[in-house]
């Protein structure tokens, strides 16, 4: 089968590798759609997360189940699927809790563990969600991302007459635009660079893009969501803020930063981190999508061969960006 194999920094390979095989207790899935994640750019770009070379990348997907190994239960060839792709220890606190984002040791399919950026994947059926037949298996590749939305949102606390402000266009600001809609915001305001991402964001509902952040204290909000990751953009996030506001970090940074932290102190700021999502909001994003509460068609910026993944990646990674999410469809998968 093909696959998208990380080699090192600015190094993805497509090659062709040995299909899986089966074993007790495991699932074979088709994969049909697969998305780059901003993690992906982060191993790209500086080589984080990946615990082996060369491994095969991606973490975002939906498929088709092929074949289910002995004792496997509840789930059959044919069923469509997608995955919750954390691999957390099992045993600390936080996992006994059912919070194995909160996991230390955390990682994630195509890091740690062969991802879903092949013709085929193995795992575990217990982190296999069935999902509907009414629902279609592109939309489904964007039910991991949209948890992280709708986790995002959870954690902000955002419901209706709040003000909101997101740092970043890229595709989890865009599915947070959409994750605060459906939460009742009525005006979102969001701050990029980029001209293309700018437009993105006007296209799924932004009442106000900007280049640069407001300089104003008229224009401060009560949440800002920092989905970007850098010393920048922090620090503006931070000023952008109103007093007794709240500041939700959910972009990685790939490098170390220097920050006055000030303003956190002075005006009494509520700071959150979000790491990926839980359980719950997978199925949530799930019944979003399926239900038509949210569409997330409009974040799919390219949908490529895998063949082409360096090529994707090359497009995510270039100064002047005007693609949003990117999706692999594998070849067999007419839909």
């Amino acid at each position: 089968m093909l696959a998208a194999r990380y080699y090192g920094i600015g190094d993805v390979r497509v090659e062709e590798v040995p299909r899986p095989v089966c074993a007790p207790g495991e699932v074979l899935i088709k994969v049909a759609y697969a998305g780059i994640c901003g993690s992906d750019l982060h191993i790209y770009r500086k080589g984080m997360f990946v615990t082996y070379i060369p491994v095969t990348m991606g973490h975002e997907f939906s498929g088709v189940v092929a074949e289910v190994g002995a004792d496997v239960t509840g789930l059959s060839p044919g069923d469509a699927v997608v995955g919750d792709p954390r691999v957390s220890c099992g045993n600390c606190e936080w996992c006994r809790q059912g919070q194995g984002n909160r996991c230390p040791e955390l990682g994630f399919i195509g890091e740690v563990s062969p991802g879903c950026f092949a013709g085929y994947l193995l795992m575990k059926p217990e982190y296999l969600l069935k999902i509907p037949q009414s629902m279609s298996l592109r939309k489904a590749a964007l039910v991991e991302p949209l948890a992280v939305a709708l986790h995002i949102a959870a954690i902000a606390k955002l419901t209706p007459g709040v003000s909101l402000g997101i740092v970043g266009a890229g595709p989890i600001g865009l599915l947070t635009i959409l994750a605060a809609r459906a939460a009742g915001i009525s005006r979102v305001a969001v701050v990029d660079l980029s001209p293309g991402r700018r437009a993105f964001a006007e296209k799924l509902g932004a009442d106000l893009v900007m280049e640069s952040f407001p300089e104003d204290a008229s224009s401060q909000v009560d949440v800002v969501i920092e989905a970007v990751g850098v010393e920048n953009t922090l620090q503006g996030a931070v000023k952008w803020l109103k007093p007794g506001g709240r500041l939700i970090m959910a972009g990685l940074y790939e490098d170390k930063i220097l920050f006055d932290p000030n303003d956190i102190v002075n005006k009494e700021l509520d700071v959150k981190g979000v790491n990926a999502y839980g359980t719950g909001d997978l199925k949530k994003a799930t019944d979003y999508i399926d239900g038509g509460i949210i569409d997330v068609t409009p974040v799919v910026s390219h949908i490529l061969p895998l063949a082409s993944a360096a090529d994707a990646f090359t497009m995510l990674t270039a100064s002047d960006k005007n693609a949003a999410k990117i999706l692999f469809k594998m070849d067999y998968c007419k839909t």
